[in-house]
């Protein structure tokens, strides 16, 4: 029997790719030496989604460098690469944070019939915590867990064991919701969650990884999942 649901936050609980469209321009305008001149802002911003989609999972400087070698960002050296990842991480995804119409919705339909709620997402509390606060999440949720505040990181199981602590329920009768095939679906599987993979990037990059017990394209089908799940 499932008794709760955990969400990772990242791809999965907000529009990423709206948000994308509109943190990017300001990181167009800070780089615009680096970005060839014949790329207007539009087509940039198209051109670095559609890299983010295939290589997402593998990291933001794996990003970056297929952005160099499709030649929409002028070469640099690894140590620019850590400032560049630094400027998107702790500057453009603090400007904004674009809702799913149905997120909010769905939280409080799973809270009104007796699911406990958490969020366990990897990155520093400042960044995690503007898009949690942005996106009102916290009143909707039972506990989060920022890997930072913890000192682990998923796809270790010790930010998910701890979740199941706070919120008073063992591993296997909790799901984990997330995108990411090892940090999320293999993480928490090895947690003793039973996982659930969000397919917003259309992407499994992972042959070697098990996919998911269960998939789902959106998080506004769990209700409806659970349902299959605690009828069985």
């Amino acid at each position: 029997m499932i008794r709760g649901v955990i969400f990772d936050l990242d791809h999965t609980l907000f529009d990423r790719y709206a948000t994308i469209k509109k943190v990017m321009p300001d990181f167009y305008h800070h780089y615009r030496e680096k970005i060839p001149k014949k790329l207007s802002v539009e087509e940039f911003i198209d051109r670095f989604i559609s890299i983010e989609k295939k290589h997402i999972h593998y990291g933001w400087a794996k990003i970056i460098k297929t952005c160099v070698e499709e030649g929409i960002f002028s070469p640099v050296a690894d140590e620019e690469i850590t400032e560049v990842v630094g400027y998107i991480i702790n500057h453009c995804w603090t400007i904004a944070a674009v809702k799913y119409p149905f997120t909010n919705p769905m939280l409080i339909k799973l809270r009104q019939q007796g699911y406990k709620l958490g969020i366990v997402t990897n990155g520093g509390h400042a960044c995690q915590d503007f898009k949690l606060k942005m996106l009102e999440l916290y009143d909707l949720v039972d506990e989060v867990v920022i890997s930072e505040d913890v000192g682990a990181h998923k796809p270790d199981p010790q930010p998910f064991l701890i979740m199941s602590e706070k919120i008073g329920i063992p591993p296997h009768e909790l799901i984990y919701v997330g995108d990411h095939p090892v940090n999320d679906v293999d993480g928490s599987r090895r947690a003793g969650y039973i996982p659930v993979w969000v397919k917003t990037t259309g992407y499994w990059c992972f042959d070697l990884v098990p996919r998911a017990d269960y998939e789902i394209e959106t998080v506004e089908e769990i209700p409806d999942l659970l349902n299959k799940i605690n009828n069985k």
